[in-house]
């Protein structure tokens, strides 16, 4: 109702509105124009006042001041689409990888792709005597523990081979005659 009145107050005319036409008028904005903020009713009744939607003939009522707000939409409208379209020219995707920090985090992960691994060298075992070979197909048949590959069961007890071959180095040593 302040916004309506002072409009009123902006304009000279013999004509001018009463309080019930003002009341009227502003709760026809409240209800027809919800969408609008304050600062938008006030620019189109500032609008209207100065005579930018047509000439004021010596009256003013509320037909008056409700016919603005379809000229005053259809500028915001304009407006409005210049601001979004002005928005989404800035909010170009492609300029978001120009800045120096994506750049450089682009430039590190591409060469940390370009790093070549050196090929896993083969290393050339010698063939394992006898005994050695003995003692790995010994293992190769005992029991797997637990269903565990790491562990084979001997002597009611889990060894791993380097551990199964040090028992059986021991055993084998201990029958040996130093005969």
């Amino acid at each position: 109702m302040e916004l309506v009145t002072r409009c009123t107050q902006l304009v000279n005319v013999q004509n001018n509105m009463n309080a019930l036409q003002i009341e009227f008028c502003a709760e026809n904005i409240l209800e027809k124009m919800w969408m609008y903020s304050l600062e938008d009713v006030q620019l189109c009744l500032d609008r209207g006042a100065i005579g930018e939607y047509g000439t004021i003939y010596n009256r003013i009522d509320p037909a008056t001041i409700l016919a603005w707000f379809p000229l005053y939409d259809s500028q915001r409208q304009t407006i409005s689409d210049a601001i979004n379209e002005n928005n989404k020219q800035q909010n170009n995707i492609y300029e978001m990888f120009q800045h120096p920090q994506v750049m450089e985090a682009m430039q590190q992960a591409a060469d940390k792709l370009s790093i070549r691994e050196q090929p896993a060298e083969n290393v050339n075992r010698p063939k394992p005597n006898e005994l050695e070979q003995m003692l790995l197909d010994e293992y190769d048949a005992l029991q797997r523990w637990d269903n565990d590959m790491r562990f084979r069961v001997y002597k009611n007890k889990p060894y791993q081979f380097t551990e199964y071959r040090k028992e059986r180095y021991r055993e084998l040593i201990e029958t040996q005659s130093e005969y």
